[in-house]
């Protein structure tokens, strides 16, 4: 995927992009760029999957949320149902689908409140995040090879104090919970 600006400093162009490793959840290239006057520059940058993010409110004080089993960090983490968006889905679909597969649960009402970027700097990847309302527990999870998931339902303020304690890591979590909360609470006031 070659980069093109439409915005950057006068002088500021790219040379040439090599696609240096491809896979299916990300692409890595490196740019050569040229930065005016002479000056260039290599660049590494990502282009990962977009995701979406959905936090599910069970009660107007409590959220669903999921006990997963990172490797990479060796400990369980509380996150929020997400995943990948799937070719051929919209944000909105994979959210109601990840919310089914790691929980069990469907609501009847879904709301996006928006979208973000993790890290702009190095990575082109869009995260999506969606409140959910009125779950209707449907079925079993149906969780991949490796996902560990447990539920837990937790107060809007257990959550806060998780989250001001930094026991929750995950980023998309992260963000996707004080957005659903403070969405939740502008709402429902």
């Amino acid at each position: 995927m070659f980069l093109m600006f439409k915005n950057a400093p006068t002088g500021w162009k790219v040379n040439s992009t090599k696609n240096v490793y491809t896979n299916d959840l990300i692409e890595l290239y490196e740019d050569t760029l040229e930065l005016g006057v002479g000056e260039k520059k290599i660049y590494v940058r990502g282009l990962r999957r977009n995701y979406s993010t959905i936090v599910p409110f069970v009660s107007a004080n409590q959220i669903l949320v999921i006990k997963s089993y990172r490797h990479i960090v060796d400990s369980v983490q509380i996150e929020a149902p997400s995943g990948y968006i799937e070719k051929g889905e919209s944000p909105e679909y994979a959210a109601i689908r990840e919310l089914k597969e790691e929980t069990g649960y469907t609501a009847k009402k879904i709301v996006s409140i928006g979208s973000y970027t993790l890290d702009y700097t190095m990575f082109e990847q869009r995260g999506n995040v969606f409140v959910a309302y009125d779950l209707i527990k449907e079925g079993e999870q149906s969780l991949g090879k490796m996902e560990k998931i447990e539920l837990a339902i937790l107060t809007i303020n257990e959550i806060k104090q998780l989250l001001f304690e930094s026991k929750i890591l995950n980023a998309a979590s992260i963000v996707a919970l004080y957005k659903a909360i403070d969405y939740h609470q502008r709402s429902f006031a």
